[in-house]
This record gives structure tokens, sequence and C-alpha cells, in this order.
């Protein structure tokens, strides 16, 4: 039985679709004309539809939009932590195709690791969750995308990433667990490029999200200031009705959240009013 919310997005499709895909800043290479941006956005929602996938599929059109208004001379790959099934993947691959780029899709292949101990996020899940065989993932995306674009990568994060050496023009994080994060943001942030963009999903906990603000983390890793994130506590605005938090969703049955929220180098989630300093220093 279709839900109202599933009933409601698929209404709501074509003005959607419109809508993520409306940008002055799509890159005139790619000829994205109003029926090849209708195709696209289809296809997504038709890979929603038959791909198992926890990402909601305006998420992935944002993803697919900052592809497009990247110039085709940039160089870069995309990279996707965490598959599940390869739904997301699929879309990534078609958009990879459009743009001229790679896709390199990590997972373990395996489902959720063991949870750590200081990891907040791991009495939510057990070992083997979101789970999804590497043939199950390559069958999926040879249905719905283009494999021809992807590198499958099977292993834990902490031992295949730090021997990835490409650089990176946008990145899907989707890996619930806060060592996941932290594992993957370590890595992919000094490949990222100035103009690129790191997306993750799990984007309505203040906690979770914190990493991108945690001025002692990013000092820490890279020395340098936190760059924030849009999306935090909320996801990014995709034609959802929210007002939060997450825990009270049950006591507004007409409001959803979205999902996926992102950053880039180019952005800042420093503060910086002491005027206390100033008064010191005077």
């Amino acid at each position: 039985m279709v839900s109202r919310r599933a009933l409601f997005k698929a209404i709501l499709s074509p003005v959607s679709i419109l809508a993520m895909l409306s940008s002055n800043r799509i890159h005139p290479a790619y000829q994205m004309t109003l029926w090849r941006k209708l195709r696209l956005g289809w296809r997504f929602y038709w890979n929603r539809m038959t791909i198992a996938s926890a990402t909601d599929v305006g998420v992935q059109l944002a993803m697919a939009l900052k592809l497009l208004e990247m110039p085709p001379d940039l160089p870069g790959v995309v990279v996707e932590c965490g598959t599940f099934k390869g739904g997301t993947a699929a879309n990534l691959s078609i958009a990879c195709r459009i743009v001229g780029r790679e896709l390199y899709v990590f997972d373990s292949f395996e489902g959720l690791p063991e949870g750590l101990p200081l990891d907040r996020e791991a009495p939510h899940y057990v070992k083997g969750d979101w789970a999804g065989t590497f043939e199950e993932v390559s069958n999926n995306i040879r249905k719905g995308g283009d494999l021809s674009r992807c590198t499958l990568v099977r292993g834990w994060f902490d031992k295949t990433l730090p021997l990835f050496d490409r650089e990176v023009v946008l990145a899907y994080v989707d890996v619930d667990l806060e060592a996941s994060l932290d594992t993957c943001i370590k890595n992919l942030w000094p490949r990222l490029s100035n103009r690129g963009f790191i997306f993750i999903d799990e984007c309505l906990s203040p906690d979770y999200c914190s990493l991108f603000y945690s001025e002692r983390w990013w000092r820490t890793n890279f020395n340098s200031t936190p760059p924030g994130l849009i999306g935090a506590g909320t996801g990014l605005a995709i034609g959802n009705f929210y007002v939060g938090p997450v825990d009270e969703i049950r006591d507004h049955p007409r409001h959803h959240s979205s999902s996926g929220a992102y950053t880039s180098k180019q952005m800042s989630g420093s503060w910086t009013y002491y005027p206390a300093d100033l008064v010191q220093t005077e």
C-alpha cells in the first residue's frame, strides 16, 4: 500500500524535479534542456521506488545539481561511503555519466561494523545493519544506473580510505556511526577539491552534526576552523514541512523531515565575536 507521504511526493515530483534542477549555474556543456532535466528526475524517482535506499530523492537531485554546476574541466571524482543496496549509487552513476566523472563506492558489503564504546550512535544499531552484498549492489547499479562509471571498493573505511589517492569533487557519506563519520571526513577532507562538496545523510541529530562545528576536532585534525554544515538539524529544505526536533516527529503527524546536509571548503562555521578579547588588548 502506498503511503500518503509517498503519494504526496509522487504527485509533486514534476514540480520538485524542476525546482531542484532550476539553476542559472548549470554548465552549458551538459546541454540540460527542460526535457533532459525531467528525464533525469523521473529516472531518479523510479530508482528510488524500485531499489532499496534510505536516501531521499531530493538529496540525490541536490547532489546531481552540484555536479551539473561544476565545469567539465574541474578535476575530480565522486565518492559514496556507505551504499546499502546501491540505490543512491545508481542515481549518482547516472549523474556521473552526464558530467563525465567516475564514481567510487566504498562499503564493507557486510553492513555496519561493531559499535565502539564512545560512539553515541552505536546503541541504535547492531553489527550487520544496513547490509547489501557486493552482488546486490552491482546488480542494482547495473539495472538502474551505469555500472561502467563505478568502482566498488570492498572493506572497512579505516582500511580502504587511507589508500585512496584521487581528488574528490563530491562525496556522499551515509555511514550512521560517529566513528565512521570521523574516519570518512579525516580521509576525504584532504582529498576534497576547493570547489567540491561533502554531503552527509544523518543530519537530524545536532550531536552528530556537531563534528562540522567542533573547533577542537578541526584544530586537532587539520589545524583549521570548522566549515559548518548547511542543513544541520533539519536536512535540506526540499519539499517538506518540519519544525523538529526529530524525537517529536510523532507529535506532528503532517510533518516530514528532509534528509541530507552538506559542507565545503568555501564555508565557515567558526564563531569569532569575543568582545572581551578586544578589551584585554586595549
